[in-house]
């Protein structure tokens, strides 16, 4: 049997990838007062074309008319429904290492709409431990509040040696997405989701522009003075 896709489900992983772009600009823009804005002045702050944001809302119905802007009351709560944080999704870390609790101590997770329930450790020196707040839990106790609380995603932040079991025993105990940024590949089964966030990948793409640019900037600059076609020797050089 095949299963039917949602209306606005089957869209391209790249305007997934957009959409809370679009609402952190269209939050900004509510912040200081602005009512409307086209798609072209949307598009252009972000810096991509206006063909391609309309394209992207067009998946869930294009939020205006043609040739009328948007409306920024009005799309603001649209994304956030689209995107699932209408209302707060409860969340979890497992690893209370130095990232688990940069995590957990990063106030925005909270605020745009992933309000921390708790986070697990094995380490019984880390056990106990308060952070803004919560309390470090046994990894024993994650199964009881993530049932307890509804729980459906989960933040990994373990070695990668361990991160596998820790995705099993998230899936066994009801989490439907996994954020993971331990650097290996977690096998789900269907009905779960799992976004791999690999920093190190990251920063080496990052290295490669990097690379380009200096390079770029070396291939465009002048001739060094020593050694320059037409440059004369310095007087009594080369004479011995």
């Amino acid at each position: 049997m095949v299963r039917k896709k949602r209306r606005g489900c089957d869209v391209p992983e790249a305007t997934i990838h957009r959409l809370p772009l679009y609402l952190e600009k269209l939050k900004l823009l509510q912040a200081i007062g602005v009512e409307d804005v086209s798609s072209r002045q949307l598009a252009e702050s972000l810096d991509i074309k206006a063909s391609q944001l309309r394209h992207d809302f067009h998946y869930f119905g294009g939020f205006s008319r043609p040739g009328r802007p948007y409306q920024v009351e009005k799309l603001v709560p649209a994304l956030e429904q689209i995107i699932g944080i209408d209302e707060p999704v409860p969340t979890i870390i497992v690893g209370a290492g130095h990232l688990g609790q940069a995590l957990a101590n990063y106030q925005n997770l909270g605020l745009q709409g992933f309000p921390l329930h708790g986070i697990f450790d094995v380490n019984p020196r880390l056990i106990g431990l308060e952070i803004r707040g919560q309390a470090i839990r046994d990894l024993a106790d994650m199964p009881d509040i993530v049932k307890r609380d509804h729980i459906l995603m989960g933040i990994i932040t373990v070695p990668a040696a361990n991160a596998q079991q820790v995705a099993d025993r998230m899936v066994e105990a009801g989490i439907v997405g996994i954020f993971n940024f331990a650097p290996t590949d977690l096998k789900v089964p269907e009905g779960v989701v799992v976004r791999n966030e690999r920093m190190a990948v990251g920063i080496m793409a990052l290295s490669f522009k990097v690379k380009c640019i200096l390079e770029s900037r070396l291939s465009e600059s002048p001739a060094d003075e020593v050694g320059a076609p037409g440059k004369t020797t310095a007087e009594g050089e080369g004479d011995d």
